[in-house]
């Protein structure tokens, strides 16, 4: 922003992508009920806790924010602020510290102008984890906690939290985003700071982290069949959702690669990267960036999602018969592969 940050900054914004005009992310018969009804989520506000808190002269307000927030409230002050470990005596004026700077009291400002009671993102995520429960009845339906987090995590996924930084939904025009430091946030993630962006990246976040296989040292084809299948099942919960959004690509970006998938689909054939198991080849598909190396500037980054994505699709469509469960037992990306057939 418009000085450092008074706090250190790990600049892990690819959580925050996590994230299809021409080609549509319809469920089909896979969408399985509507929902379960009667979650009665809740989103729990750490953020103007905090900012309330921090301005009383009671040095015990940490104590009490971590009675509340209970173990998340830990990871949110050593991992995510880097502030200081919970027991540390210096833990309140650290907090202090960045409550009161004004860089970060404005994003928060800003977050609360622009987002205010966060009703309708409150309530596509009630609805779109009433669809996963309909998917896998077991599922855990996770404590939704809003921070603050000084433009270091965007989406915070534990084992049952889902946190989600709000100052990184504020608008890309916004003078909090406007500010930050263009090395460390380029155009691209910027222009992905809006409201809407917040409730398919969130459940993005939340579904790579419950439902996505530990396929580190697989191959190319095994990583895009089981990103594929994230952004099948995300699609799936979200159904109103723009399409778009949830690749965290442009409207253009989305439409450049339905226009181009034999093309895409080509290049991978061609260079015989499906079976690679180069970390360089794989990254070159799964990273962020504001373009995929290898492909047009015209192409989105992390264009692997979206090819993962229109492999898994093909398979359901030509396989009426499989579940949204059956499909994530599955453990042979070969078996999607023949279904695929790019155009």
């Amino acid at each position: 922003m418009a000085k450092s940050n008074p706090l250190p900054h790990p600049a892990n914004w690819w959580l925050f992508t996590a994230v299809m005009l021409a080609t549509a992310c319809g469920g089909g018969s896979h969408s399985g009920p509507d929902r379960i009804p009667d979650l009665d989520l809740r989103i729990e506000r750490l953020d103007q806790d905090l900012f309330r808190s921090a301005r009383d002269s009671s040095t015990n307000f940490s104590l009490r924010l971590y009675a509340q927030y209970g173990p998340f409230y830990q990871v949110y002050v050593e991992r995510i602020l880097q502030a200081a470990p919970i027991d540390d005596p210096r833990l309140p004026i650290a907090l202090t510290r960045f409550v009161m700077d004004p860089d970060w009291s404005a994003a928060q400002k800003q977050a609360d102008q622009v987002l205010g009671d966060l009703e309708p993102q409150r309530q596509a995520l009630e609805q779109g984890f009433e669809r996963l429960k309909g998917f896998f009845p077991d599922s855990l339906v996770p404590r939704v906690i809003a921070f603050n987090s000084g433009y270091n995590y965007g989406a915070t996924p534990t084992d049952s939290v889902l946190g989600i930084g709000v100052e990184w939904f504020i608008g890309k025009d916004s003078e909090a985003v406007r500010y930050l430091a263009p090395e460390s946030f380029p155009q691209y993630v910027k222009d992905r700071m809006r409201p809407e962006m917040l409730v398919p990246s969130a459940v993005k976040s939340w579904l790579q982290v419950h439902y996505m296989k530990d396929i580190r040292g697989q191959d190319v084809l095994t990583h895009l069949v089981e990103t594929g299948k994230v952004l099948y099942l995300l699609d799936a919960v979200l159904p109103e959702t723009n399409d778009a959004l949830k690749f965290a690509f442009s409207d253009e970006q989305l439409a450049w690669c339905g226009e181009n998938e034999f093309g895409i689909w080509k290049e991978l054939v061609a260079k015989e990267q499906l079976y690679s198991k180069k970390g360089e080849d794989i990254d070159r598909l799964l990273n962020d960036g504001p373009f995929t190396n290898g492909f047009p500037r015209q192409s989105p980054g992390h264009i692997g999602e979206w090819i993962g994505y229109r492999m898994v699709k093909r398979y359901m469509d030509d396989h009426n018969e499989v579940t949204m469960a059956q499909l994530f037992a599955n453990t042979d990306p070969r078996v999607v592969l023949k279904s695929y057939k790019p155009r």
